[in-house]
């Protein structure tokens, strides 16, 4: 590796303890979206112990942050470095969180020494509510990343990838009303909205079968009535639809809509769909950043295996459209360990883990650094942003 390089691994190490703690408390208080109050704080205070200054709620959203280096005012070019920390419902840290913050804010520190005083154009992002919430989403609408020319982060997984494609989404809620009668005794005077929402279920399942490879529709009955003897006058189900372009997002959208009204009609119910905020985007690739960071990982010795194809929502999705922004997925665990379990969180925490977070945290560090100091690479990446 270059001197630089080696000396921001070096630094990377030193953080060690400090980068393991951040992990584990994280991982000892799961928050999940928009509640992440106790993990805003802890790091924040990290940040400021390493001078940094932090602004907290920024972009109207409650649990996010924003940490510049004190005392540098802000340069072009700008990478934020960014961090995730929300949690899953009762699983926990099943997605890794932990260690998305943890190595972005060791990243984030290392570059910071080795820059000095010349460290304007770093800035580290706190981006709440990724599970469901769409935290970055809100953030790049808001304006907070204006002014910024690269996006970086890494997410736990089972294999190593500089990076990969990830779906559009749309979640959304189908209700539908009926009237509810006595089930044996006047069931001619009911309407049946559960007959409706199992309608709606079939029509969408068949219609999946015309589905193209990028395109998938999964969800479950939330509310399907209140007791067998009544008639069911309201039901409710909650829905993803995933495309990995905007456009076939929407379409199969509308399709589903249509799976939906078709059910009422069939039944005499009225129906509602409700479409929740933000809507993902896919994930606008940038290859001259993942070849940069695929480098740094041939440099860390790091075994690059194929992309399997498998493919997710993220809201990063919508801030590769805003700018640059790289994804790139390091392995914690074996392939047979599901992201989203409780043995994945586990995971976390083991040896395996903790030396990942410390290989990421340099690799994004020296990819940043990459970015910065090479207006060829910049250029390159521009480039790509702008097809």
């Amino acid at each position: 590796m270059t001197r630089i390089k080696d000396q921001i691994g070096s630094e990377v190490d030193s953080l060690a303890d400090d980068l393991f703690a951040v992990s584990d408390f994280l991982l000892a208080n799961p928050e999940t979206a928009f509640q992440e109050f106790k993990a805003r704080d802890y790091l924040s205070t990290a940040l400021e112990e390493k001078g940094f200054e932090v602004e907290k709620g920024v972009g109207g959203v409650e649990t996010s942050f924003l940490a510049r280096p004190a005392g540098c005012p802000q340069t072009r070019p700008t990478v934020a470095m960014l961090a995730e920390y929300d949690a899953l419902p009762k699983i926990g840290h099943g997605c890794g969180h932990n260690l998305i913050a943890a190595a972005g804010l060791g990243a984030a520190v290392a570059l910071r020494r080795i820059l000095g005083d010349k460290t304007g154009g770093l800035i580290l992002v706190g981006t709440p509510a990724e599970e469901g919430g769409g935290g970055k989403a809100l953030l790049a609408e808001a304006g907070v990343f204006e002014g910024i020319d690269a996006a970086m982060m890494f997410h736990p997984s089972s294999t190593n990838i500089p990076g990969q494609g990830m779906l559009g989404r749309t979640k959304f809620k189908v209700e539908f009303f009926g009237r509810s009668a006595h089930a044996s005794f006047s069931p001619d005077q009911g309407i049946n909205a559960l007959d409706a929402l199992n309608l709606a279920y079939c029509n969408i399942n068949s219609f999946r079968q015309h589905l193209r490879p990028d395109g998938r529709i999964h969800g479950v009955f939330t509310h399907g009535g209140d007791s067998p003897s009544i008639i069911p006058s309201y039901t409710a189900g909650l829905f993803y639809v995933r495309g990995a372009s905007r456009s076939y997002r929407d379409e199969l959208l509308e399709k589903v809509r249509k799976c939906c009204e078709g059910a009422a009609l069939a039944t005499g119910c009225e129906f509602k769909l409700k479409v929740f905020q933000p809507v993902l985007d896919p994930m606008k690739r940038n290859p001259a950043l993942e070849a940069a960071f695929m480098s740094n990982m041939k440099e860390l010795g790091i075994e690059i295996d194929s992309d399997d194809g498998r493919q997710g929502s993220s809201d990063i999705g919508n801030l590769s459209q805003y700018l640059p922004s790289i994804h790139p997925w390091l392995a914690i665990a074996d392939p047979e360990i599901a992201i989203h379990s409780t043995e994945f969180r586990d995971a976390t925490s083991s040896s395996r883990g903790r030396r990942t977070l410390l290989d990421a945290a340099k690799m994004l560090a020296m990819t940043a650094w990459d970015f910065l100091n090479s207006p060829e690479l910049r250029e390159r990446v521009k480039e790509d942003f702008s097809i």
